[in-house]
């Protein structure tokens, strides 16, 4: 089973939320958000957290107090001893966090703006830079791709090291090496476009969507330490 949760995020309670969030989490957890220059950009790292900590103990009963987080040589981050894996991604003003128990997972959700397509064109393969420029909505398309590509990037783990136009998407799917990656497209908003990529094919009965309000997450982190959440 793999479960999406989401929020949005909104200047309500900001000092609060914050001063909540600086006693909750650890002082590395901490130093990171804080480097951020722009709050929205600070409240959505933590909110992508709080999800994570949300999912995990109400959709897989875990304790969290009991639980590592560490780094992959790639900077990909791990639960320590668990085979739970997640990935978390936030743009504008939505955060998505994606959970699953079998294989790894990425997720990518991007708001629909406007852009020059063709400044990306490098980044697809001339089958999908076709698809794009053919279809009967070039931005949609466009975003479609991308965070197909994305998605698929944080699953292996191996971030930079995979240009996006190393590999083409047929059919909601691809291969890297010899990984195959299955795409699902996750109906958040109709101004963002989001994706997960996983090793296993996601049926509609194997994926929960859930929609968690700003309030109930600073709630939820207010009542909770993340001690070990770093």
């Amino acid at each position: 089973m793999t479960h999406v949760l989401f929020t949005y995020l909104t200047d309500e309670g900001n000092d609060d939320f914050f001063a909540e969030a600086k006693h909750r989490f650890p002082a590395e957890f901490v130093n990171k958000f804080s480097k951020y220059k722009r709050w929205q950009d600070a409240k959505s790292t933590i909110l992508g957290r709080l999800l994570l900590a949300y999912g995990l103990q109400n959709l897989y009963q875990v304790d969290i107090n009991n639980l590592k987080m560490s780094f992959s040589k790639d900077k990909k981050p791990f639960l320590e001893n668990s085979s739970i894996q997640f990935n978390i991604s936030h743009s504008n003003d939505v955060i998505v966090c994606a959970i699953t128990s079998v294989g790894d997972i990425g997720v990518d959700v991007e708001k629909i703006s406007e852009i020059n397509v063709e400044d990306f064109k490098e980044q697809f393969s001339r089958s999908e830079y076709k698809t794009i420029i053919g279809s009967s909505n070039e931005l949609e398309q466009f975003y479609r791709f991308w965070t197909q590509k994305e998605a698929i990037v944080k699953a292996n783990g191996s971030g930079l090291h995979i240009p996006l136009n190393s590999f083409e998407i047929n059919s909601h799917q691809t291969i890297i090496g010899d990984q195959c990656y299955f795409l699902k497209e996750i109906p958040l908003n109709p101004q963002y476009i989001c994706n997960v990529a996983t090793r296993n094919i996601i049926s509609d009965s194997l994926i929960t969507l859930t929609n968690l309000n700003t309030k109930l997450i600073s709630d939820f982190g207010s009542c909770n330490n993340f001690k070990s959440f770093c």
